[in-house]
């Protein structure tokens, strides 16, 4: 997998179409890949491989997951593969005589043992865009209020500082700096950042 992450890597940055380069990009969002049915954040080489996929929705889960929540994922569509390092096992706690312990409400016990040799298991998700009957993505519109210092040192610059478009980059030529519209930005630290680099 690392392999296969790294040629989609490199064949992006070839094309100039990395998911990180352009903080600003709408079709990019404002939040990264996350399963809303577990909670949890994708990390590591599954964050990357999610975020090559350049979907709009961070949102993934698994086939099952998404039928737990009353939703379907379309016929046809093929999901991503990705890894989990399982370190530990489940298992039902048995007494001296090999009977399962039962808690006040009569349920097994499980305890987690750690695994001498850990392993990999593979897994597929699929993304929000690809399943019926999920809500729609509500993205918090950002905030913005200008931060004093940071506009003192742009405007200190001496440049002319135009918005529009989707490139920021200074024209030394001109002297001018060229910024995306602030709403564009996932938030100020991004937005100055740039426009001060």
């Amino acid at each position: 997998m690392r392999r296969q992450i790294s040629q989609e890597l490199i064949e992006r940055l070839q094309q100039g179409t990395a998911p990180f380069q352009r903080l600003w990009e709408p079709s990019m969002g404002r939040d990264f890949p996350h399963n809303p049915v577990s909670g949890s954040e994708y990390n590591g080489l599954n964050f990357l491989r999610l975020m090559l996929q350049g979907r709009n929705d961070p949102r993934w889960m698994t086939y099952k997951q998404a039928a737990s929540v009353n939703a379907q994922v379309r016929k046809g569509e093929r999901g991503v593969g990705l890894v989990r390092l399982i370190t530990h096992v489940e298992r039902v706690k048995k007494d001296e005589q090999g009977k399962t312990v039962r808690d006040e409400n009569g349920e097994p016990v499980k305890e987690h043992h750690a695994l001498e040799k850990p392993y990999f298991k593979g897994f597929t998700v699929f993304n929000a865009e690809q399943i019926d009957g999920l809500p729609e993505l509500k993205q918090a519109e950002p905030v913005w209020a200008n931060h004093e210092r940071a506009e003192k040192l742009l405007a200190a610059s001496g440049a002319v500082i135009r918005h529009g478009g989707n490139d920021a980059y200074y024209n030394p030529g001109r002297d001018v700096i060229v910024l995306p519209k602030k709403e564009q930005f996932a938030g100020q630290g991004e937005y100055y950042g740039r426009g001060l680099a």
